[in-house]
């Protein structure tokens, strides 16, 4: 824990620089932005003297900034939305193989801990050899190849990670999360309060109507916001209801943070899966032995009335939004599965290619297609990745690379619940935290029946960092 108390005085530097970098940006001065923050990064590396301790914090908060730069187009070509593009969070990845190389040179030694047994590795492998086959089937081979390189990088990521990871770089991501889900619920907060929803650090447009009064923090939409703080939210509560003392208090307070952010989303599903997480962690406490019930009746009692007087101000929009839009929800996403599934049937084995499902809309559904084209504009003033798929990962994924490829894909969703059950099993704080991300990460395989969000960068990252983290904890609590 000797590096929470200058990782806490680095977050003060960090926030007054940030907020100056900010300024800057707002107002186009994007070379004093980048300036700012490397400047704030290299303080806290002479601070602490642990340049990867530093890395791995300024990721975690890097990975919420869900924008996407598209710097290659003049290089490589301009295919839209499917072109090549890079976020803040893979800027600091190869920041942070750089640096682990150089230690590994200086020192004369690999890994920190070195890799014990395989997880996820080998669905990945076969996910991207997936992609590969059905990218060889494509008239147009770059997209394809990009989209392919783009959850490469993540296999790329998971093990640079898994090789550096140790107790003190666990305990740094772990307390770097935390913070970073209550800045977002700060800023979700200031969102819903001000009618700014969508307005993180820029966006394609003012928000009206009830998408103004919902929180998006800095990820532009609610749908990518509430998903992706289901896992880490969950696991903060785990932890918090495991125990009196002062972490357990402090992961509390991180976990009913991320609650209210995703409740203030009024994004339905990912609030009904977070309600279904809670119950099915505070069982397993329960079943476990580590809490008892009158804590959980407890806990129930106080986030209930907190969330509550959250929401009250909220009443007659939350209304208005069941009565009003959940069926015209339905309606849109139940012909845009039937969309998806008359691209599937195009190739049923290794589907269209990857990044060509949009390709294929206009013959399934020309409404849908136009929608994705009118879009298009903002993708270089906002930096998005300007498209809006079929709202079911799974189909997405189906169409796009077939039977295999989804056959892959569920593999890896399993490996992964696998690892994140082992890591669960113990005593310690990050087998406590793990049992609410295992049931945070069940929600969210649920949830991706309606959404998409889970196969989009900063998701794929939040994943790739509590993958690694489970098998550091995995390791240190000796679990076969």
């Amino acid at each position: 824990m000797g590096l929470v108390a200058p990782l806490t005085l680095f977050l003060g530097t960090a926030s007054g620089t940030a907020a100056l970098a900010a300024m800057a940006a707002q107002s186009g001065n994007r070379a004093i932005l980048a300036v700012g923050l490397v400047f704030c990064l290299g303080i806290a590396v002479v601070l602490l003297r642990n340049a990867l301790a530093v890395l791995i914090f300024a990721l975690a908060m890097a990975l919420s900034y869900n924008r996407q730069f598209y710097s290659f187009d003049d290089w490589l070509g301009d295919y839209g939305s499917f072109g090549l593009f890079w976020t803040l969070a893979d800027g600091l990845m190869v920041v942070i193989m750089l640096v682990a190389l150089a230690r590994a040179a200086v020192t004369g030694q690999g890994s920190a801990s070195g890799p014990r047994g395989l997880s996820v590795e080998v669905p990945l492998v076969l996910l991207v050899a997936a992609m590969a086959l059905s990218a060889l089937h494509t008239e147009t081979l770059p997209p394809a190849l990009f989209e392919m390189m783009r959850v490469a990088k993540f296999l790329l990521y998971f093990l640079v990670l898994r090789a550096i990871m140790d107790r003190d770089l666990a305990r740094v991501l772990m307390v770097a999360v935390g913070v970073m889900i209550v800045l977002q619920c700060a800023l979700g907060v200031m969102q819903v309060a001000r009618g700014a929803g969508g307005s993180g650090l820029g966006s394609l447009e003012a928000q009206t109507g009830e998408m103004a009064y919902r929180a998006t923090g800095t990820t532009g939409h609610p749908n990518m916001y509430a998903p992706f703080l289901l896992m880490p939210t969950l696991g903060f509560v785990a932890l918090g209801l495991a125990g009196r003392a002062g972490v357990h208090r402090l992961a509390l307070l991180a976990g009913a943070a991320g609650a209210l952010a995703i409740v203030l989303s009024q994004s339905l599903a990912p609030v009904a899966a977070m309600l279904a997480g809670l119950a099915c962690l505070a069982v397993a406490h329960l079943a476990r032995g580590v809490v008892r019930p009158q804590r959980v009746l407890g806990a129930a009692v106080v986030l209930t009335t907190l969330g509550f007087l959250a929401v009250l101000p909220l009443a007659s929009r939350i209304m208005e939004r069941l009565a009003g839009d959940l069926g015209g929800s339905v309606e849109f996403r139940a012909s845009y599965n039937d969309a998806a599934i008359g691209i599937w049937r195009l190739d049923p084995v290794v589907g269209v290619g990857p990044a060509h499902f949009m390709t294929e809309l206009p013959a399934f559904h020309a409404d849908y297609a136009r929608i994705n084209d009118d879009i298009q504009a903002g993708r270089k003033i906002a930096n998005v990745r300007a498209i809006a798929p079929v709202h079911n990962v799974y189909l997405w994924i189906l169409a796009e690379i077939g039977l295999l490829g989804l056959t892959c894909f569920l593999l890896f969703l399993g490996a992964t619940g696998w690892l994140f059950h082992q890591a669960a099993r113990g005593a310690d704080p990050g087998n406590r935290f793990f049992v609410g991300v295992f049931w945070g990460f069940a929600g969210l395989c649920a949830v991706q029946v309606t959404d998409f969000s889970l196969w989009w960068d900063h998701q794929l990252m939040m994943l790739t960092l509590l993958l690694a983290l489970a098998v550091q904890v995995r390791r240190q609590g000796g679990v076969p």
